[in-house]
């Protein structure tokens, strides 16, 4: 036992807490130091979803990030074994507990029995039958709006309570701001790319135009 802790239940229970407390925040200190190391939001997604289940005692992670068409949910990063249907997995928003929670801004906590849930919609690939209970959470930020949807899952069944969800909203939002500034950058060098194209494309037709003309010129 620490120094100055008490061994009553009470006492137990502050331990338990501050150890709670540590633990958030280091998660929060290692997604902080993820979404400064690079505008990507394929490892920002894949990093952030290994810390929360971490951090949590969850047993996996899909970070769900809503694409520049605000049409569908595309799977950006997961724990393993899972990370390998990275990009592969698309939900049209209000399809699945996902599609409905970017739909309407709400939490989900399933504690189990999730296929008598009408929102459920399983994915053969992601083994959902395989976990028992979830959370499913928004990730928003200002002024960017909805960036994506957060899930947890545990194999073992499990309440999560209120502070759960919390921290699972106020991680949310850390990452869709992170996400929110990696999408602009993606958008600004794309819109770059197709700049640069655009102008190699009038410099090669320049050039073709240039010597045509001095071909008509010699030919005359």
């Amino acid at each position: 036992m620490r120094p100055g802790r008490s061994s009553t239940p009470g006492g137990t229970n502050a331990v338990r807490d501050l150890v709670d407390a540590d633990r958030e925040l280091a998660l929060l200190r290692e997604l902080i130091q993820a979404a400064s190391s690079g505008p990507g939001v394929e490892p920002l997604a894949e990093a952030a979803a290994r810390m929360i289940t971490a951090a949590t005692g969850t047993d996996v992670c899909f970070v769900h990030v809503l694409d520049d068409a605000e049409q569908s949910l595309t799977l950006t990063g997961a724990t393993p074994p899972f990370d390998s249907e990275v990009g592969k997995i698309r939900l049209p928003l209000g399809r699945g507990v996902s599609g409905w929670v970017a739909s309407h801004r709400e939490p989900v906590v399933i504690v189990g029995d999730k296929e008598s849930d009408p929102r459920y919609l399983p994915f053969e690939s992601l083994r959902g039958s395989d976990f028992t209970s979830m959370v499913s959470v928004p990730m928003e930020t200002d002024p960017g709006g909805l960036v994506g949807v957060l899930n947890v899952h545990t194999v073992a069944r499990r309440d999560f309570t209120d502070r759960d969800v919390e921290l699972l909203l106020v991680i949310g939002r850390l990452i869709a701001g992170a996400m929110h500034q990696a999408r602009l950058h993606r958008r600004l060098v794309a819109r770059e790319r197709a700049h640069e194209n655009f102008v190699e494309q009038v410099i090669e037709a320049q050039e073709m135009e240039r010597r045509r003309l001095a071909g008509d010129i010699h030919d005359g």
